[in-house]
């Protein structure tokens, strides 16, 4: 369950970048910052997933459980973040 939740925050995290970018936001992360020029915002952000999902999958099966929680609330932080800066914008 807990890697379930990493990879729905991740996505969540994507969904609202990508629509926030749409907005006229601007990338923090310097790495999807640089996909999103090279290959466009879609692809970015399905690297981004599968990025997220593959960490998640490595940890999991090195029974990393603790640090995957953990990574959990800094990506519920960010995503809370992310819908605070959007409702503030609209």
């Amino acid at each position: 369950m807990v890697l379930l939740y990493f990879v729905g925050l991740n996505f969540a995290d994507a969904l609202l970048t990508a629509l926030a970018i749409v907005m006229g936001a601007v990338e923090v992360n310097p790495f999807v910052d640089l996909f999103s020029l090279e290959l466009g915002l879609p692809k970015a952000m399905l690297i981004k997933i599968l990025f997220a999902l593959a960490l998640g999958g490595v940890l999991w099966q090195r029974r990393k459980v603790r640090l995957l929680k953990v990574m959990n609330y800094v990506m519920l932080g960010v995503v809370v973040s992310n819908v605070f800066v959007m409702s503030y914008t609209l």
